[in-house]
C-alpha cells in the first residue's frame, strides 16, 4: 500500500495525485501502509483537501468534512462532521481516529461561520450525490486537478470565505507549526530536501 502512495511522486505535477503526494510530503504525513500513518479510510480525505483546495490546520479540517458531509445526499455522510464538531468545537470527544484529539473553540473564532457555511454551500453545489469518501481517486489520479473538479462540480470558494481567510494547501495559513516541524523531520530522515510547496504559516 504505501508504496502506491509513494508512486504519486510519478505523476506530473498538476494532477489530483501529485498533489496529495505533495501534499503528504509538506506536512511530514506518513502515506498509509507505513508505521504511524493515518488509516486508508482516513487517508481518503486527504484528496478532498487537494481538491477542494483546503489546508491542514484544525480550522480547515471542519470546512473539509462539512464539505463531505454536504456533497452527498445519505444522512449518514453528516457522522463525521459531527465526529469534527465534537472534537473542534465542544471538545465533547477526546480524540477519533487514533489521530485526531480534541482542541474545542475553532468554530467560534473569527471567519469561521463563514467558512463553514461556503464549504456547506460548494458540497451542496456538487453534480449529484457524491460519498467523497467512497471514490475511486486512484482511478483519477493522474487527471489534472482542475478538471477533476469539474467532473464533481466542485466550484470556487466565495469571496466571504477568501476574506475571512479560508486558506488553501498551498498558501500562507494552509499548514501547521507541528506540521512544518514534521515534513522538516521527514524530508532530513529521508535524505531528500524538504519542499512546503508553498503551504507557510
Amino acid at each position: 500500500m504505501a508504496d502506491r502512495w509513494r508512486s504519486l511522486a510519478d505523476l506530473p505535477v498538476g494532477t489530483v495525485g501529485r498533489g496529495v503526494h505533495d501534499f503528504y510530503v509538506a506536512r511530514g504525513f506518513r502515506f498509509p501502509g507505513e508505521p504511524g500513518s493515518a488509516p486508508p479510510l482516513l487517508a481518503q480525505h486527504d484528496w478532498v483537501h487537494v481538491l477542494a483546495d483546503y489546508g491542514s490546520v484544525v480550522a480547515s479540517e471542519l470546512e473539509v468534512f462539512a464539505f463531505i458531509a454536504r456533497a452527498s445526499d445519505n444522512p449518514q455522510a453528516f457522522t463525521l462532521l459531527a465526529m469534527v464538531v465534537n472534537l473542534f468545537q465542544t471538545g465533547a470527544l477526546p480524540g477519533a481516529a487514533g489521530i485526531f484529539e480534541a482542541d474545542p473553540g475553532h468554530l467560534s473564532s473569527k471567519g469561521m461561520t463563514d467558512r463553514f457555511a461556503d464549504a456547506l454551500r460548494r458540497g451542496a453545489l456538487c453534480k449529484g450525490s457524491v460519498d467523497f469518501l467512497a471514490v475511486d481517486f486512484w482511478s483519477l489520479a493522474d487527471e489534472p486537478v482542475d478538471d477533476v473538479r469539474e467532473r464533481f462540480g466542485i466550484v470556487p470558494k466565495s469571496a466571504a470565505a477568501l476574506a475571512a481567510g479560508s486558506p488553501g494547501p498551498w498558501t500562507a495559513g494552509g499548514i501547521s507549526p507541528y506540521q512544518l516541524d514534521a515534513g522538516r523531520m521527514l524530508a532530513a530522515e529521508r535524505g531528500r530536501p524538504y519542499d512546503t510547496f508553498g503551504a507557510s504559516l
